[in-house]
């Protein structure tokens, strides 16, 4: 039931995730390269329509594998050849050990209902010193309780973290890394996976 809210609201997601611009991509992917060979994959984890993923993924020379638990979300992903999509929930992803180069979380991980499963989950599908990429709203006074209470009204565990709170979280689960500032209501963290 918590995610049911993103089966209605899939068509307003594909159309609000035009916002991306060529220069997001670039950010994104400047922040995965390290991380991502040519020709390596990355998960775009609760990715949605996947506009983020299927952006970054040609200027790494990669692929993406959009990974959401709403079909109808997945139905909206655009079919390039370097994107496939996968029906799944962040704390149980049907991957093999080390499987990615990198896992992508952009504006999800608030919403995941158990974040300590599925950052295990991460540290396992992710290879030793692959990366973790994570664009997250803020924690504080700039994410009003307005917006936490309509989050928890619609099913939703709205997880915000402050950065240091979740560079510590991260940290406890193996992916070691900081936060930048985006903008004054949000931050980028970029974490590398040590065993």
């Amino acid at each position: 039931m918590a995610m049911s809210i993103f089966a209605w609201l899939a068509p307003l997601f594909k159309a609000a995730s035009r916002r991306w611009s060529e220069d997001d991509f670039r950010l994104i992917a400047d922040h995965l390269k390290p991380f991502v060979p040519s020709g390596g994959l990355f998960a775009d984890l609760g990715g949605g329509t996947g506009d983020l993923g299927a952006g970054v993924a040609p200027l790494l020379d990669a692929r993406v594998i959009v990974i959401d638990p709403t079909p109808q979300m997945l139905r909206r992903v655009d079919p390039f050849p370097w994107v496939s999509t996968r029906l799944a929930h962040a704390e149980a992803l049907p991957f093999p050990p080390a499987y990615f180069d990198a896992v992508l979380c952009s504006d999800s991980f608030h919403h995941f209902l158990d974040q300590h499963a599925a950052l295990d989950e991460i540290h396992r599908v992710v290879r030793p010193g692959g990366g973790f990429v994570m664009l997250e709203p803020e924690a504080g006074p700039r994410v009003s309780r307005l917006v936490m209470s309509l989050e928890h009204l619609l099913g939703e565990p709205a997880g915000f973290l402050t950065p240091a709170g979740s560079e510590a979280l991260l940290a406890a689960h193996g992916i070691v890394g900081v936060s930048h500032r985006q903008t004054k209501a949000s931050y980028l963290f970029v974490g590398t996976v040590r065993r």
